[in-house]
């Protein structure tokens, strides 16, 4: 056998280096992702931070909006006692300083933009701007050919600015809570399903004052009285003979099918209460039992009692599921729903007013396991007055109006854009 020497290996030399080399390359290629790769880490990381904050920025001019349009702030370079609503919050002329130019409204004379138009949080790194708009009413065309025209829903749109650049924006829809309600007499008395009489006691003295004409003027009168039932119109024919004073049209029978939606059957009425104590819960306005001022002229505001109230006065829309109370000097500007034990008291002297509209019905809001299945329908309602002193319950179109408006609004949809 021939015996392999090293002269014949010849063709390998430098192998090694030519590895050795490809490895450092791989290794090199390899570092250098890496460092690539942490550079672009650190790149992005601090570009996603700006982003954020724009965010942030964004949703910062959401909240600062509905902070003012739920009446938390007064404006600067208006008239004293300007208010904001949705009808202002869309008109530039009450939403923007009269040194804005802008065509949109910014709610410049609500928020405090600097000199670049950008409201700057203190202490913040970020800014925002806002625009707000009726999309019903684009342009402003029905605002302005009607005045009667409501804004019942805005859009508004925020552009948070963050550092670097960064800009974020972001829009909401923002509504009043729906609420049917179109008074169809001054006092409506819902009857029972059976047919059976209400209880009506206006009292017996000439001054007490009961109308159905618009107090505030500007809409077509209604009935003082509304009943659902010929028995109950023949209880509140006689009732009107005691004294007190009323004034035409008196009595009237409030056909089925105009009455609002939830007074159309019993389990409508329950349902509508289930609605507006949720509503109420979440405006913090919900109750077990009342004693006292049911919002102000100044802030209405809806009070939901599942109990017994004891009315002193206040504006706004007061529901009652309990028996209400008036005794004294309580005056209420606004809607009063009594809906579950249907009865009203006035009782003592005093001078309390109503102004506005208020409705009674009497049905059961629950019932123990055993009447599960078996009917549970509107009962008949009382209203009694007693005791001396002036008392006047007078319609009012601006007074329902702010009634449905303590409701509030809520934020309908949100998006980033």
């Amino acid at each position: 056998m021939k015996r392999q020497t090293s002269s014949n290996r010849h063709g390998e030399k430098g192998a090694a280096l030519v590895i050795s080399i490809l490895i450092a390359t791989l290794l090199l290629a390899v570092a250098g992702t890496v460092i690539l790769t942490s550079g672009m880490s650190a790149t992005t990381s601090i570009e996603g931070t700006a982003e954020l904050q724009a965010y942030y920025a964004a949703e910062s001019g959401l909240e600062a909006t509905l902070n003012v349009i739920r009446g938390h702030v007064s404006p600067t370079g208006l008239p004293s006692g300007t208010r904001m609503n949705f009808r202002n919050a869309v008109d530039i002329t009450k939403a923007n300083k009269p040194s804005d130019k802008s065509e949109v409204s910014t709610l410049s004379a609500w928020l405090n933009y600097g000199s670049d138009g950008r409201v700057t949080p203190s202490g913040a790194n970020y800014a925002y701007s806002i625009t707000v708009r009726d999309p019903d009413d684009w342009d402003g065309t029905k605002r302005t050919t009607d005045p009667t025209y409501r804004t019942t829903r805005i859009q508004v749109q925020s552009t948070g600015y963050g550092p670097k650049g960064a800009i974020k924006m972001m829009e909401m829809i923002v509504q009043k809570t729906h609420f049917d309600f179109e008074p169809d007499a001054m006092l409506v008395m819902r009857g029972a399903d059976s047919g059976a009489a209400m209880t009506f006691d206006i009292g017996d003295s000439s001054a007490k004052f009961y109308t159905g004409h618009d107090n505030a003027a500007l809409a077509g009168n209604l009935p003082t009285f509304g009943v659902t039932h010929a028995a109950d119109k023949v209880v509140a024919d006689n009732a009107i003979t005691k004294g007190a004073t009323v004034e035409e049209e008196r009595t009237h029978i409030v056909p089925m099918d105009e009455l609002p939606s939830w007074l159309q059957t019993a389990d409508d009425a329950r349902a509508f209460l289930s609605d507006m104590q949720l509503t109420a819960r979440s405006l913090g306005r919900y109750f077990t039992s009342f004693s006292g001022m049911a919002g102000t002229e100044a802030n209405p505001r809806l009070t939901f009692v599942n109990g017994n109230c004891t009315l002193d006065g206040g504006a706004g829309i007061l529901i009652v599921t309990g028996n209400l109370i008036m005794n004294g000097n309580p005056t209420f500007k606004g809607i009063i729903l009594v809906l579950g034990e249907g009865t009203i008291n006035r009782d003592g002297g005093g001078n309390g007013n109503v102004w506005g509209s208020i409705y009674v019905a009497k049905f059961a809001r629950s019932w123990p396991a055993s009447e599960n299945g078996l009917p549970h329908p509107f009962l008949a309602p009382a209203f009694h007055t007693s005791g001396g002193g002036t008392a006047d319950l007078k319609y009012d179109s601006v007074w329902v109006q702010q009634g449905r408006d303590a409701l509030g609004d809520i934020v309908r949809d949100i998006r980033e854009y």
